[in-house]
């Protein structure tokens, strides 16, 4: 792609991104429907109470009890892809880690765990609204492992009891939870308030350039999907629709929550000091004659691999390649495919280019033509300019006729660029975002195409190749104060890039040189401006 392309895309890229974080309106969040007791309906007819106080849920007392829990060593659930550890308090998941994955591409660093005691002691929790139940939060649980099955319980006053099941798939990654809760026959209670279950954080950072730390919450509800950075969470915002599955993670891992209870669940995105995320929000009431209530989670808790997620309903959908996804995924099976034969990730990356760059040539070199052509006019344009510089309509009148005469069309410099663009954007998105590239190695220095450059090379390589890139293009129609302005692009460039993933800076290198060579090729072609003939400046007399 051409220097200026590049530009064009960068700003178009930037606008487009500056309006959807701070002009964009946010969707609408639905109204409760409310009935003459002031419950709220859920899809499938179960009602619902009003939501409470963020402290109301995630208190100080419950997150101190999460953080300051012990696992305990005869509590496990282990696999080759997963190691579950349980801890009695609350009965809940204390960590999971995936042995297959270090956090870089040392050895010796830490395992990825999606779930933490630290960083999310509240994912996959059982939370209640209900005061009476409030005990079934902190207090221990006794549990037993037997034949890969999990099943912890606690018993509060005669009848009220709850218990977990929690296993783990033979698929990779993927497991389940069931929780059953019991209730006094004769209470007389039919309204138990709420069960919510949280995939969030407590004390994260959302940093978009730290793949790793790119957190977000999301949720699909009725075949659409809502995606919150954890920066933009504030407010609690409940959304209701027929739910499937709530997801926390970053860019790389993700845990998540499906819904497969017959009771269908209020979504629940919340941000506040002590937890950021979403969280599932069951109703606990009871029909008559009716003394438990079942529910059954499906967890995925691992990479963002496409292959996996494709098992659960709408999961793929977690993947983030933007608005032009339905060109991102063929790019990356093209990728994919290359991958496969050359096994290096990064020799994919740059046949991929080639790819795209041959495919887009006839374009591109139109482009390239009609900006030479441009070129080769502009000194009667600037004559035009100059006699007509107090006649506004006189001079499109004239510059019309004489693009008319040389059968040049102003236009087509900008109309290939803005077809192509999609694909370009769409394919960074693949590049920056697919689970694909994590620690893959490509040669010499980088090591991790997911991790930017260590000593920023490929950058500093490409702004001195989009430098040259400019000083060969043709700048027809720009004032000096603009080329001027334009000869600092690249520089900017090279600090825009220094931090992406090094796989993302090769991609945007490479097409560079291909773009200068594409150029050079253009200038040998065309005669200079210098050799054109200047043209009278008006087409018309007098």
């Amino acid at each position: 792609m051409a220097g200026k392309t590049w530009i064009a895309v960068v700003l178009c890229f930037l606008v487009w991104y500056g309006y959807l974080k701070w002009f964009a309106p946010k969707p609408p969040v639905e109204a409760p429907t409310t009935e003459a007791t002031g419950e709220m309906v859920s899809p499938e007819g179960t009602a619902s109470l009003p939501s409470l106080p963020a402290d109301g849920l995630f208190s100080g007392r419950v997150l101190q009890a999460f953080q300051t829990a012990v696992a305990d060593p005869a509590l496990k659930l282990e696999s080759p892809s997963v190691q579950a550890e349980f801890q009695k308090v609350g009965g809940n998941i204390h960590s999971i880690v995936l042995p297959n994955y270090h956090e870089t591409v040392k050895d010796t660093s830490p395992l990825v765990a999606p779930v933490s005691e630290t960083k999310t002691p509240f994912s996959l929790a059982t939370l209640f609204s209900d005061p009476s139940l409030k005990e079934f939060e902190v207090s221990p649980y006794a549990g037993s492992v037997e034949s890969g099955t999990l099943v912890m319980t606690h018993k509060a006053t005669p009848g009220l009891s709850v218990t977990k099941t929690y296993r783990l798939d033979e698929k990779a990654y993927f497991g389940s939870m069931e929780i059953q809760i019991r209730f006094p026959e004769k209470s007389g209670k039919s309204d138990w308030g709420q069960l919510v279950i949280p995939l969030g954080g407590t004390g994260l950072e959302f940093k978009a350039q730290e793949p790793l730390n790119a957190w977000e919450a999301v949720a699909y509800q009725s075949d659409s999907v809502t995606r919150h950075h954890i920066s933009d969470l504030e407010a609690a915002e409940e959304q209701k629709g027929n739910t499937g599955w709530i997801a926390f993670g970053n860019r790389y891992f993700t845990t998540v929550a499906a819904n497969e209870s017959e009771i269908n669940p209020d979504v629940v995105f919340q941000g506040g000091e002590a937890f950021k995320g979403a969280y599932l929000r069951y109703p606990l009431k009871l029909k008559a004659g009716q003394n438990s209530l079942s529910f059954r989670v499906r967890l995925y808790t691992g990479p963002k691999d496409l292959n996996n997620l494709k098992e659960i309903a709408g999961l793929s959908k977690l993947v983030d390649y933007g608005m032009f996804s339905v060109v991102a995924f063929p790019l990356l099976h093209l990728l994919k495919f290359f991958y496969n034969f050359v096994k290096n990730y990064g020799v994919a990356i740059i046949l991929l280019t080639l790819l795209v760059r041959g495919l887009f040539y006839p374009l591109t070199q139109k482009s390239m033509r009609s900006m030479k052509a441009m070129q080769k006019l502009q000194p009667q344009i600037n004559a035009l300019k100059e006699k007509y510089k107090d006649d506004r309509e006189r001079l499109n009148r004239e510059q019309m006729a004489l693009f008319k005469t040389h059968k040049v069309n102003p236009a087509a410099g900008c109309l290939p660029i803005l077809i192509q663009l999609p694909v370009f954007i769409a394919l960074y998105q693949v590049l920056a975002n697919s689970m694909e590239l994590f620690h893959q190695p490509f040669f010499g220095w980088v090591m991790d195409l997911s991790a930017k450059d260590p000593f920023y090379i490929y950058p500093i390589l490409m702004g001195v190749a989009m430098f040259f890139q400019q000083r060969m293009t043709p700048s027809a129609g720009m004032e000096p104060m603009q080329q001027k302005m334009m000869m600092f692009m690249p520089i900017v460039f090279t600090f825009f890039m220094i931090n992406l993933p090094s796989g993302l800076t090769l991609y945007i290198f490479v097409s560079t040189l291909l773009g200068m060579a594409q150029q050079l090729y253009t200038n040998r072609e065309t005669p200079s401006p210098a050799a054109a003939v200047v043209d009278s400046p008006s087409t018309e007399k007098g």
